[in-house]
C-alpha cells in the first residue's frame, strides 16, 4: 500500500474518530456549538437537499477561536444526516510528508474514483483543516472542486490568508469569519444555568443601530429590559463574569485555563505563532519580524500612533512601519479604522488600531508594565466594543473615528445611509461632552457606560451599562 492510500485510509472518518473530535482530549466533555454552528448547518442543508447552494465553506478566523471544532461538528452533522463518505486531513501534520492538496485530489483519482474525478456520482464531504499550510492550496483546491463536481468542501485557516489567498475561490468559498466570543458564547461555555439570549439580541441590535432617534431607543429599550435582566439575573457575579470575559476568556482555546499568568503567556505564544509562521506565508518578501513584534507591542501601549514619530524612536522606516501594520491587520491580529471624513481624509490622516481580541492587548503589555489599571482596562473595553461592531458590520466601511484637534470628538463613528451614529466608551463615564460638543452633525449618541446599572436619556444621547451592550 503506497503512502497515499494510507493516508485516504486513516483519513476517512468512523463514529469513534468524529466522537473523538467533538471531545476535550483531557476533560473529555463535548465541545458545544458556537453560534455560528446555525449559520452553518444552514449552508449545509441547502446543498445536500437540493443539490444548489454554495458546497466549498472556509472558516476564517484568528488562532485559537474554534475552527477545528467546528469542521469535527459539521462533520458529524452531515455523518448523522447526509453521508458516511467523509474524510478529514490536517495539512499541518500532512506537510511534514511533503503531501498538500494537490497530493490528495491525485491520491482520489488514483485510489478512489480510478479515473475522472468529474465522473464520480457518490456523495462525498472533503474537509482540509488549517489548509494554509499546503504549498499553492488555492490554486490545488480550485482545481479539486472544479473537477470533483459532487464533492462538499470545508475549510480552514488563518483568516488572513484565507481571504487574501482566493481570488481563484471568490466565487466558490463561501468564507464564515470566526471571531473571538462574545459575551453570551462565554456565558453558554461555562455557566450552567443560561437561557437563550438570540431573538432580545436582534431586537437590541435593532434598537440600538436602526432606530430613528434617541427617544425611540430608549423606549424601546425599556419594553425588552425585563428579558434582559432575565438572562443576567441568572449570571453568578456578572461584574466579575464580565471583566473575565474583556480580560482573559474570550480566545476559546483558553477558556478553562483561570490561572491568569498561565492565560497570559499562553496569548503570547499564539501571538508568536502567527507572527512567526503564519505571517511568513503572506508575504512575497521577508519583513524583519522582530520588527513586527515590536510594532505590535506599542500598539498594546497606544492604539493611535505617530508614523514619524515612531520611525525616529525605533529606528525602522515609516514605510516598514505602515507595511508591518498592514500585515498585522491582514494576520488578524488587529483591526484598523479610518478617520471619519472624505477620501482625502481617510487616506492622508492617521489611523487607529484594535486588538481583535482584548485579551491579547492584555498579555503583551504583561510584559512591560502593571496592567489591572482603569486605563488598560478602558483601552481593552474600546478593543471589546470595536469587535462586537465589526462582527455586526464584518468587512464594511461604516465603522471610523474622530481625532480632530482641540474639539471634542466620540471614540467611535458608525457612517449611516442618514447622520452617523455616535458612540462613546468609558468606565463610569457620565458625561455626554464628547458627543453632545462634537462638530458632527449627528443622528443620536450612544454612551456604553461599564459602571451605571440602568438606561439614561440626555437629549439626543442614550446611556447604556455595559452588560445589555455586551448580549449583542
Amino acid at each position: 500500500m503506497t503512502e497515499l492510500q494510507q493516508v485516504l485510509n486513516n483519513s476517512k472518518l468512523t463514529k469513534e474518530l468524529i466522537n473523538a473530535g467533538l471531545r476535550h482530549p483531557v476533560l473529555k466533555t463535548v465541545y458545544k456549538h458556537r453560534e455560528i454552528f446555525e449559520n452553518i448547518i444552514e449552508t449545509i442543508d441547502t446543498y445536500f437537499t437540493t443539490g444548489n447552494g454554495v458546497r466549498a465553506l472556509g472558516y476564517a478566523g484568528l488562532r485559537g477561536t474554534g475552527k477545528t471544532t467546528l469542521l469535527w461538528q459539521a462533520a458529524d452533522y452531515i455523518f448523522n444526516n447526509y453521508t458516511q463518505n467523509v474524510y478529514f486531513f490536517n495539512l499541518s501534520d500532512l506537510i511534514t510528508y511533503n503531501i498538500g492538496v494537490k497530493e490528495i485530489k491525485r491520491a482520489f483519482e488514483n485510489y478512489i474514483v480510478k479515473g475522472n474525478l468529474m465522473l464520480y456520482d457518490k456523495k462525498i464531504v472533503l474537509i482540509f483543516d488549517e489548509v494554509h499550510e499546503s504549498p499553492m492550496w488555492a490554486k490545488a483546491l480550485k482545481a479539486l472542486y472544479d473537477e470533483f463536481r459532487i464533492a462538499f468542501i470545508l475549510t480552514s485557516g488563518s483568516s488572513a490568508l484565507l481571504l487574501q489567498s482566493t481570488a481563484d475561490l471568490v466565487t466558490r468559498m463561501l468564507i464564515k469569519h470566526v471571531f473571538p466570543l462574545n459575551f453570551s458564547e462565554y456565558i453558554g461555555f461555562t455557566h450552567s444555568d443560561t437561557i437563550k439570549i438570540k431573538a432580545q439580541r436582534q431586537k437590541l441590535e435593532t434598537i440600538l443601530f436602526r432606530s430613528d432617534n434617541s427617544v425611540d431607543i430608549f423606549n424601546n429599550l425599556q419594553k425588552i429590559k425585563h428579558d434582559l435582566d432575565n438572562y443576567l439575573n441568572k449570571i453568578d457575579n456578572i461584574d466579575k463574569r464580565i471583566y473575565d470575559y474583556i480580560v482573559y476568556h474570550n480566545i476559546i482555546r483558553f477558556l478553562l485555563i483561570n490561572n491568569p499568568i498561565q492565560v497570559n503567556q499562553h496569548i503570547k505564544d499564539l501571538v508568536r505563532r502567527v507572527i512567526y509562521e503564519d505571517i511568513p506565508k503572506l508575504l512575497d518578501k521577508k519583513l524583519n519580524l522582530l520588527d513586527t513584534e515590536k510594532i505590535l507591542n506599542r500598539l498594546a501601549a497606544s492604539d493611535e500612533i505617530n508614523i514619524q514619530s515612531l520611525s525616529q524612536t525605533i529606528g525602522i522606516s515609516q514605510e516598514k512601519i505602515n507595511k508591518n501594520l498592514d500585515i498585522l491587520v491582514k494576520a488578524e491580529l488587529i483591526t484598523v479604522l479610518l478617520p471619519f471624513g472624505g477620501i482625502d481624509s481617510k487616506i492622508n490622516k492617521a489611523k487607529k488600531y484594535f486588538f481583535m481580541s482584548p485579551s491579547i492587548r492584555k498579555a503583551l503589555l504583561s510584559t512591560f508594565k502593571k496592567t489591572d489599571t482603569d486605563e488598560i482596562f478602558a483601552k481593552m473595553l474600546e478593543d471589546t466594543i470595536v469587535l462586537y461592531l465589526k462582527r455586526i458590520y464584518r468587512e464594511s466601511n461604516f465603522l471610523s473615528f474622530s481625532s480632530v484637534n482641540k474639539r471634542k470628538n466620540p471614540d467611535l463613528i458608525i457612517e449611516t445611509l442618514d447622520k452617523p451614529i455616535l458612540i462613546e466608551i468609558g468606565i463610569n463615564k457620565n458625561t455626554t461632552k464628547q458627543i453632545s460638543k462634537s462638530k458632527i452633525k449627528y443622528k443620536y449618541g450612544i454612551i456604553i457606560n461599564s459602571k451605571i446599572e440602568d438606561i439614561e436619556l440626555r437629549n439626543d444621547i442614550v446611556i447604556i451599562p455595559l452588560k445589555y451592550f455586551l448580549l449583542l
